[in-house]
């Protein structure tokens, strides 16, 4: 299941629901709910680990999205979808993703809302939507640009093919060779962080956050395209076949 702890002020939101940490609609809505309460009363830092073998997150469980969904179902799913990627994105704390597996699809998502990412050299990171027939949003299109620029991020989700960290290495503020090496740079990266002024770090990501309110409009729009995008027959084609383990057939 997904946890949250708090220790000496910084915040940790582990993923742990299952062997791909994959999201079902009950793990959007605990996911929420721990968004949620560190709002209310957030951290200095808050950091988004895996408690999973070498896996961040793989994306979506798509048995919730395959199947005879009726639209009331979908918006919810969305909206969950989309709210907690604002939610992290939002956070006025700086936030870390601490990126230890691959991350493919919603883990790559997840990570890219996150103020610093830190990776391992060889892990798997994309975002391989059309490969399902699904839109990629426009809001997290433009998080990848402003990593590793637009030509670049253009290139990424039109092939939808998953890279190695270490070809895509501007997405991280740092790649590690190992696992060992990983934990060693989160745990600088945090004491570096920590002996700033929690609220001048504060003011300057409420700053950050003036300049991005552009890309934050795009959510709205996101969430009615990505519907429409999710009913088409593509997409439904897509979603089939990776639940059955074959290659879809895109007509």
């Amino acid at each position: 299941m997904i946890q949250y702890s708090l220790e000496n002020s910084i915040g940790t939101i582990l993923l742990a629901q299952n062997e791909k940490n994959s999201f079902s609609k009950v793990d959007f809505l605990t996911l929420q709910s721990i968004l949620l309460e560190i709002q209310k009363n957030t951290p200095n830092l808050l950091v988004l680990k895996s408690g999973t073998p070498d896996i961040f997150s793989a994306g979506l469980n798509l048995a919730d999205l395959g199947g005879s969904q009726t639209e009331d179902s979908v918006k919810e799913f969305l909206e969950l979808f989309y709210g907690n990627l604002e939610l992290i994105y939002t956070m006025t704390c700086p936030t870390i993703a601490a990126v230890s597996g691959h991350a493919l699809g919603y883990g790559a998502m997840l990570s890219l809302v996150c103020d610093i990412r830190l990776g391992i050299n060889n892990i798997r990171f994309g975002l391989p939507e059309v490969k399902l027939g699904i839109r990629v949003p426009a809001f997290v299109y433009s998080l990848l640009g402003d990593a590793i620029g637009n030509q670049r991020a253009t290139e990424h989700v039109t092939f939808g093919d998953a890279e190695k960290a270490k070809d895509i290495s501007s997405v991280f503020y740092s790649l590690s060779e190992t696992k060992e090496e990983f934990e060693k740079a989160l745990k600088s990266t945090i004491t570096k962080l920590t002996k700033n002024s929690s609220q001048a770090m504060v003011e300057t990501k409420k700053a950050i956050l003036l300049t991005k309110k552009p890309l934050l409009d795009l959510v709205a729009l996101d969430k009615d395209l990505t519907r429409k995008s999710l009913n088409s027959s593509h997409a439904k084609e897509g979603i089939a076949a990776a639940q059955a383990g074959r290659r879809p057939n895109f007509t």
